[in-house]
């Protein structure tokens, strides 16, 4: 069995890891001025739907978050998202995601309204069969790739600390990667 491997520039690659932590810890300390900053945590599950390299795959999703109000209509928010994990007959592919966003909110007495603008660094891995049945080969693919996304949701108050969050996120990247996803998840606050 052969097995290739495709690596995109290591110099790219490098520098958007540089890329992507600044933005985070910038986002993260934009505002120390706040006198009333809330911090919050959030892990939501959920449905991506993603396409990349002529492959679409529909999986359950996951994300991990830290959030902070940064002015009293923005949140910095910073995460991870489990975009797809798969394995079929064709390809074993997993997609995960770190990203760095801005929350422009509006709320009322049932929660928050908002909408989600930011970066990610998705790094994606999969094994494909592309050989013959004479010649079975095992193509391996590994790159991060720079992606931005969109998203809209709404927090719903549980109580004064805890809230229930709803929200479509869109990713779209290099390489005509893409991917929807649509989640519920729990959002607790800190003081």
């Amino acid at each position: 069995m052969i097995t290739y491997n495709l690596h995109w520039n290591t110099f790219f690659e490098g520098r958007m890891k540089q890329l992507l932590w600044i933005a985070v810890i910038w986002v993260m300390g934009v505002s120390g001025s706040c006198a009333a900053q809330a911090n919050y945590g959030l892990a939501t599950i959920g449905y991506s739907d993603a396409d990349f390299a002529n492959d679409s795959e529909g999986e359950i999703s996951f994300s991990l978050a830290y959030g902070r109000q940064i002015h009293e209509q923005w949140y910095a928010e910073g995460g991870y998202y489990r975009l797809f994990d798969y394995s079929n007959d064709v390809a074993d592919a997993s997609g995960d995601a770190l990203y760095a966003a801005l929350l422009g909110k509006a709320s009322n007495a049932s929660g928050e309204l908002f909408y989600k603008l930011g970066v990610a660094k998705v790094d994606i891995s999969s094994d494909v069969q592309c050989g013959s049945a004479e010649t079975p080969l095992t193509c391996a693919y590994d790159d991060s790739i720079a992606a931005g996304l969109a998203g809209l949701g709404f927090d719903y108050y549980v109580t004064h600390s805890s809230m229930v969050r709803m929200e479509y996120v869109f990713f779209g990247g290099e390489d005509n990667f893409s991917a929807h996803t649509f989640s519920i998840g729990f959002r607790y606050n800190f003081k």
